[in-house]
């Protein structure tokens, strides 16, 4: 008598989850090690981060206008990571770090392997995430995603009103970005996925009078979450994003050593390491994870010099001429503790704090749908670049 599938797939669903639970105890094991050496400022042998965030492409056919890739300010080479690259990356990072988000500055269904991404990252245990502005979402891309085992998806929709949406998202189309989302979420709870969806706007200028209606309106079965997402300047480097602020920018009292120099590596397509998406041009090189001989080594490049350099100037707090560091807020968004890395990021005016109370007090009185939140994604647990 043949096994059937049904059980095969039961069995391996048990071993996948033993395996993530023993990779769970591992890692929580490791947490206190990670905080020290976080804490005492140590540069040199850091552990593995937490997460890694691997630029699929910095190829957009948007121009959005809280972008600098929409605004045309990345001038770093275009181009797709190669999937040898990719599965390399996952070979040596997957044992050690909780997950992997497959862009940073970029569209990442513009990449034709990503499916094959995800499904890699699927095989390996680690967990993978894409933000995306969800206008290349046809149904069959989203079955694809859903198939290969995508573990969360950001799916960006700023504004509720067609001329307040296409005037952020310049060149995108919300009649047909809305009825992908919609469909996307038809197809998760049809099919029983677990993709974890999270819909999001952006506080700005422009979505400030829609936000209490797009709340409303996404708290939908299949749903998971619903971000109101801060503004992000991107440490004040453009003034024309800058200037859609729709407040006053929160100042933060002490300077402390970003976490994310600690916490998260950040590898774009070519293979080059970046202190963080705010360094959208390689300003500050770190040094490339793909070796002279083709090998790809991604620690060698966590630990390299240039990391020692960079981490020692943020304890030392010399960072007067270093950009972006000398302009960005980000590091205060967060702080690690002794057993997680996740932060908070700090409200940064009145509108959100009205908005985060709510919130936080339907959740709690038990409204039905999705669990609504002001964003507190910056670097704790997911990255700021959530713009797709």
């Amino acid at each position: 008598m043949g096994v059937s599938f049904t059980s095969v797939e039961a069995n391996r669903t048990f071993q996948d989850k033993v395996r993530n639970r023993f990779r769970y105890y591992n890692q929580q094991a490791l947490a206190p090690v990670k905080w020290l050496a976080y804490t005492t400022g140590q540069t040199r042998l850091v552990p593995h981060p937490d997460r890694m965030y691997i630029e699929s492409t910095n190829m957009c056919y948007l121009s959005c206008v809280m972008c600098p890739t929409g605004r045309k300010e990345v001038l770093r080479p275009k181009g797709f990571m190669e999937f040898d690259v990719f599965k390399q990356i996952v070979d040596e990072m997957a044992p050690h770090v909780k997950a992997t988000t497959l862009h940073i500055w970029g569209e990442p269904l513009m990449h034709k392997r990503i499916f094959d991404m995800v499904a890699y990252c699927r095989a390996h245990n680690l967990r993978s995430e894409i933000s995306t502005n969800a206008t290349l979402l046809d149904e069959k891309k989203a079955q694809k995603l859903l198939d290969a085992g995508l573990d969360a998806i950001y799916l960006c929709l700023d504004g509720m009103r067609p001329e307040t949406y296409e005037a952020i998202r310049v060149n995108a189309d919300y009649a047909k970005t809305n009825r992908n989302i919609h469909r996307f979420i038809e197809l998760k709870q049809a099919g029983h996925y677990q993709t974890y969806v999270n819909l999001q706007i952006i506080q700005m200028q422009q979505t400030l009078g829609e936000i209490d209606e797009f709340m409303q309106s996404w708290q939908l079965p299949g749903v998971d979450r619903i971000n109101v997402k801060p503004f992000d300047s991107w440490a004040d480097q453009i003034e024309a994003i800058s200037e859609l602020r729709p407040g006053q920018a929160a100042t933060a009292v002490k300077r402390y050593a970003c976490p994310n120099l600690w916490y998260h590596v950040h590898i774009y397509w070519d293979g080059s390491i970046a202190m963080c998406d705010r360094d959208f041009n390689s300003v500050f090189p770190l040094g490339n994870v793909i070796d002279p001989d083709g090998s790809v080594r991604v620690m060698k490049n966590w630990n390299g010099p240039q990391m020692q350099t960079l981490r020692r100037r943020h304890v030392t707090n010399d960072i007067h001429d270093l950009a972006p560091c000398n302009s960005c807020s980000e590091w205060a968004w967060w702080k690690p503790t002794l057993f997680t890395s996740q932060g908070n990021r700090p409200v940064e005016q009145g509108e959100s704090q009205r908005l985060a109370a709510r919130q936080v007090d339907e959740h709690h009185n038990g409204t039905p749908g999705a669990f609504v939140a002001l964003a507190d994604v910056g670097f704790g647990e997911h990255q700021t670049t959530n713009l797709n």
